[in-house]
C-alpha cells in the first residue's frame, strides 16, 4: 500500500474573508455577552411607579381583587361593579405570587385616599405561605416599581436559594437580557391591541394563553399540574407574607378575604387535592379565624356544582368563555356561604 507524505500536499489556506467573518462573529459575541457585565452596565433599578397609587385612586375603588392568571380568568371585575353597584377593580398580574400581592397591597391599595371595604386575594394550593414574588420567571422591575424603598425589600420573607439559583440572579442583574420577563396582562403592546380592535386585553391573554397550553397539544390528562404542596402550614406561616397582609389589613381597616381557588375537579366531581393540603387548608381557615380574616376554599364547595373539569383548559386556569359564569357564582358563593367558612368577619 502506497503511503502518503502528508507534508508534500498542498495545505488549504483560509481565506481572508471567511477570517474576517470569524472575527467578525467572535466580537460580536463578546460584546452581546461582556460589554453588559462591564462596571456601570448593570441593571438601572426602576423608580417607584406613583402612577399606579394615581390611577387607584382614580377608581374610588371599593372591592378590589389581588392575584395572578388564575384571579385574570375567574373574575370580571366590571361584571361585580354592574352587579353589586360598588366599583371593583382587579389588580391581577400575571405570574405573581404573595411577595408582589403585599406590595400592591401596602404600596398601592394602603396609600389611596379613599380605601376600599373590601380586599380579595386569590391563590392556589398552598402559595400564601410561600415567601415568593413570582410563581414563573422572576421580574425585578416589576418589584423594584412597587417599593417605595428599596431597602425595605431586605426586612420582607425570602425563601432560601440554592447554590446555582444565587448564580442565576447575580448573572441577571448583571446581564439583564438572561432574565426577561414574562408576558403580563397589564403588558402595553396587549392593551393598545386590545384598544384597536375593540376586544379587551383580559380576552386577548386568555385566547393566547389558550392557544399555546399543552391542553391543545394532546388531551387532558388527570396528571396535568397536580395540586402542589411545600410543607405543613404551621411550619411555614411564620416565614411567609401572611401575617404581614393581616397587619396591613388591620392597620388600614379592611376587610380581607382569602380564597382558595380549585383546581381542575377529578372526572366524578371530587377535589382532586392531598390530604396534605386538605389538613394545610384546615389549618389555614382556622389561623385566619383567630385573626378575623375571611376566608373561602372554593375546593369545599365543589358540591355546589357551579364548578366542573369542562370549564378548565389546563389544570388551573378556566375558559374564558366562563369567566363571567364563574364571577356570578363567586358572588352568590360570597353572599350565602356560612361564618364556619369565613370566620368571623362573615356576619358582618
Amino acid at each position: 500500500m502506497v503511503k502518503l507524505d502528508t507534508d508534500l500536499m498542498p495545505k488549504k489556506a483560509i481565506s481572508p474573508l471567511r477570517c474576517r467573518t470569524i472575527l467578525t462573529i467572535l466580537a460580536c459575541t463578546a460584546t452581546i455577552l461582556i460589554v453588559p457585565m462591564l462596571p456601570g452596565r448593570s441593571t438601572i433599578i426602576e423608580p417607584f411607579d406613583q402612577a399606579r397609587v394615581n390611577n387607584f385612586n382614580a377608581s374610588r375603588a371599593e372591592n378590589v381583587f389581588i392575584g395572578n392568571s388564575l384571579l385574570d380568568t375567574r373574575i370580571n371585575p366590571d361584571l361585580i361593579s354592574e352587579l353589586t353597584g360598588a366599583k371593583t377593580v382587579s389588580l391581577a398580574i400575571d405570574g405573581t405570587a404573595p411577595g408582589i400581592w403585599y406590595l400592591q397591597l401596602s404600596n398601592v391599595v394602603a396609600q389611596a385616599e379613599k380605601r376600599p371595604s373590601q380586599v380579595f386575594i386569590f391563590f392556589h394550593d398552598d402559595l400564601i405561605t410561600r415567601p415568593i414574588y413570582f410563581t414563573g420567571i422572576e421580574d425585578d422591575s416589576l418589584v423594584n416599581s412597587l417599593t417605595k424603598d428599596v431597602k425595605d425589600l431586605e426586612k420582607l420573607p425570602a425563601k432560601s436559594r440554592s447554590i446555582l439559583e444565587k448564580f442565576k440572579d447575580a448573572f441577571g442583574k448583571f446581564y439583564p437580557l438572561s432574565n426577561l420577563p414574562n408576558r403580563r396582562s397589564s403588558d402595553p403592546v396587549a392593551w393598545l391591541a386590545a384598544e384597536i380592535t375593540g376586544i379587551e386585553n383580559t380576552y386577548l391573554s386568555a385566547r393566547s394563553d389558550e392557544f399555546f397550553s399543552a391542553s391543545n397539544l394532546r388531551e387532558q390528562a388527570d396528571l396535568i399540574q397536580q395540586p402542589k404542596f411545600h410543607g405543613e402550614f404551621k411550619v411555614t406561616v411564620n416565614d411567609s407574607f401572611l401575617p404581614m397582609f393581616i397587619d396591613i389589613a388591620n392597620e388600614i381597616n379592611i376587610a380581607l378575604v382569602l380564597v382558595r381557588v380549585a383546581p381542575r375537579p377529578n372526572h366524578d366531581g371530587t377535589p382532586n387535592e392531598t390530604s396534605e393540603l386538605a389538613k394545610y387548608s384546615n389549618e389555614l381557615q382556622n389561623y385566619l379565624a383567630e385573626h378575623n380574616i375571611r376566608y373561602l376554599d372554593m375546593n369545599k364547595i365543589l358540591e355546589t356544582g357551579f364548578i366542573d373539569a369542562a370549564m378548565y383548559y389546563d389544570g388551573y386556569h378556566l375558559k374564558h368563555r366562563f369567566r363571567d359564569q364563574y364571577t356570578e357564582s363567586f358572588l352568590m358563593s360570597i353572599t350565602n356561604s356560612s361564618s364556619s367558612v369565613y370566620g368571623s368577619q362573615a356576619e358582618q
